[in-house]
């Protein structure tokens, strides 16, 4: 990424964090679990984040957020029909769907839960578009 990139990628990681807070959203790290945490009046949702040690230290709170609506993004739109799981029996095991199944739902409710913590469904569409994701 040059700087340039860098750059645009920052500020588009500080408004979208930026935008969370005007929801009086406020967003922390959890450095043990590398994990990123939304919170609004007493209520948390914590959303983990795969990573190592190193590249955890190096990602600001407002890129790991970042990170989690894109993520996000990309779970919103999985769908685990019948005919989805019949057709990956073959090639994955049932343990693997189940395990595929149960992500999808805590992800699902960790989106909900964030949906809440801004304010419903449109604060959460605007913090997509806020992220470019719209």
């Amino acid at each position: 990424m040059n700087s340039t990139e860098r750059d645009t990628y920052v500020a588009r990681c500080l408004r979208v964090a930026s935008a969370a807070g005007s929801k009086g959203v406020a967003l922390k790290k959890l450095d043990k679990t590398f994990a990123v945490e939304a919170s609004k009046g007493g209520e948390t949702v914590t959303f983990p984040i795969v990573t190592d040690a190193r590249l955890w230290r190096e990602t600001t709170v407002e890129e790991a957020f970042y990170s989690v609506l894109l993520d996000a993004r990309g779970w919103a739109a999985a769908n685990l029909s019948d005919a989805i799981v019949v057709s990956l029996t073959d090639s994955v095991e049932s343990g693997e769907i189940n395990l595929m199944k149960r992500d999808l739902a805590d992800e699902q409710a960790r989106m909900a839960k964030l949906t809440t913590l801004l304010g419903g469904a449109d604060a959460l569409a605007e913090l997509y578009t806020t992220a470019d994701l719209a």
